[in-house]
């Protein structure tokens, strides 16, 4: 009897367990395109792009970092292509994230580095699929100030 009863609990426990430890929840980042220019309106050349993440640590702290690169060519343009990652840890009570965010800093020597707010409104879309960032794509107009 002992047996059957221990066999029931781990049977129980894999199976809660299997709910929340699962590769089956992909996460989709947008793709960004975009041209980088001047005050003047001129194009920036070999101007640094970068997709800004976010990890988690230890204690519910976050850490932010640079997961993506492109630099901008002779007409100032760039792209960050569409991206996804597998989210192991997640409930069966998940809902579909609607809000899409561009999340990116823009750097070059002699310039003011522009910086997106980590999920800022202002860089968000909706999307009506429910499908979070899948498919989605924001086209910017960047403008580096000098200093």
């Amino acid at each position: 009897m002992k047996k059957i009863g221990t066999i029931i609990i781990i049977a129980v426990l894999l199976f809660l367990i299997g709910l929340f430890v699962r590769p089956e929840k992909v996460i989709y980042l947008p793709k960004i395109t975009g041209q980088v220019i001047d005050q003047n309106g001129n194009p920036i050349q070999n101007a640094v792009v970068a997709r800004i993440e976010q990890n988690e640590l230890n204690n519910n702290d976050y850490e932010k970092f640079k997961s993506q690169t492109d630099t901008t060519d002779l007409n100032g343009d760039f792209e960050l292509s569409e991206k996804s990652k597998i989210k192991w840890f997640h409930t069966p009570l998940d809902l579909p994230f609607v809000y899409c965010y561009a999340n990116f800093q823009v750097s070059k020597k002699g310039y003011d580095t522009y910086k997106t707010d980590y999920n800022a409104e202002e860089n968000s879309k909706y999307n009506e699929n429910l499908n979070a960032c899948k498919e989605i794509v924001f086209k910017l107009k960047i403008i580096l100030k000098k200093l």
